[in-house]
């Protein structure tokens, strides 16, 4: 994450939270981006205190025009967070309270990919022009790691090729989310992807040293997340997947939620544990605890039908049981 510069009376609290909350291991773009915005209100308003205020915090969250209850919610959460730490060194600073309201849900619901869907991708991904560029097999490529591995789209693009071992089918994902590395086995299909990729990208005198980028670009340079995902929406159209533009629909994110709920759906039917295998799934997902598994996961209606399944008592045991009773 990029550092804002700060330029308000709150400078020095400011940077000072962002970046012991970053040496902890969190992300927190969003926190970061409610708090450079903060700043420049400050700013502008002419602020020369080194606390909150109610007054300053309610002035700024409304400064924005009409929002929804869960940006607002974001923002005061924002603002709790930077009030606790200020207060730490100045007792006097407001600090946001659960009477706020709580934190609202967005409402959102990820995409969970069918199976037709899922190949109507990779078909328009891989018409991608040039026709006879690398650029359509390296899309269809990367699709598909992302539905079969759910690793992030981040992740899958900082890959190098020393990151990728072909031979024990194995991915090395590193310093992600958290700065947390792990180690992620792949599927003999999976492998046989990425070496058919590997031959067709290495044709094409791209690096061959240890540090170079597993996918690339037609100008020898890693793939960009922006472009990537801008990408993604042209093929996700010409798919039928997704609306035209101005729409919102289903993201390249998704395509990790799918993993997730898919592999969720195969333990049901298979019988086994989910709850004793969730922390398996963390650990796959690279999460920092089963608790980020639990509400990072969105469950399908296929799902939902085979929990059910699951935990219904079987016809024949009801019988018994009423005839018991009786």
């Amino acid at each position: 994450m990029t550092m804002p510069t700060f330029q308000s009376a709150l400078t020095t609290s400011l940077d000072s939270l962002l970046r012991l909350r970053q040496s902890l291991g969190y992300g927190d773009r969003t926190l970061a981006s409610h708090l450079a915005q903060f700043d420049r209100y400050l700013t502008k308003c002419r602020w020369r205190r080194r606390v909150l205020t109610r007054k300053v915090v309610q002035e700024w969250v409304a400064s924005s025009g009409p929002i929804t209850p869960a940006s607002r919610a974001k923002r005061l959460h924002s603002m709790r967070v930077l009030g606790r730490f200020i207060a730490q060194t100045r007792p006097e600073s407001y600090i946001p309270g659960p009477a706020w309201g709580p934190r609202q849900a967005s409402g959102f619901r990820p995409h969970i990919y069918s199976d037709s869907e899922l190949h109507a991708l990779i078909v328009e991904a891989a018409k991608l022009t040039p026709p006879r560029s690398l650029r359509p097999q390296t899309y269809a490529t990367l699709l598909s790691l992302l539905y079969c591995t759910g690793v992030r789209i981040s992740e899958a693009l900082k890959l190098m090729l020393t990151d990728v071992d072909l031979e024990d089918g194995v991915l090395y994902v590193r310093e992600s989310k958290f700065h947390k590395s792990r180690a992620v086995p792949l599927h003999p299909t999976a492998v046989e992807g990425l070496r058919a990729y590997r031959r067709a990208r290495d044709a094409r005198g791209h690096r061959l040293d240890s540090e170079a980028p597993f996918f690339v670009n037609e100008w020898r340079r890693p793939l960009n997340y922006q472009v990537v995902c801008a990408t993604f929406l042209q093929i996700a159209r010409r798919a039928g997947v997704r609306p035209p533009a101005g729409q919102r629909g289903p993201r390249i994110h998704d395509l990790r939620h799918t993993f997730a709920t898919r592999r969720l759906l195969a333990w049901y039917r298979d019988g086994k544990d989910v709850q004793a295998r969730l922390p398996l799934l963390a650990t796959y997902l690279g999460h920092v605890s089963i608790r980020s598994t639990q509400v990072y996961l969105e469950v399908s209606s296929e799902l939902l039908q085979e929990a059910a399944t699951r935990f219904t008592a079987p016809r024949v045991l009801t019988e018994s049981t009423r005839g018991g009773r009786r």
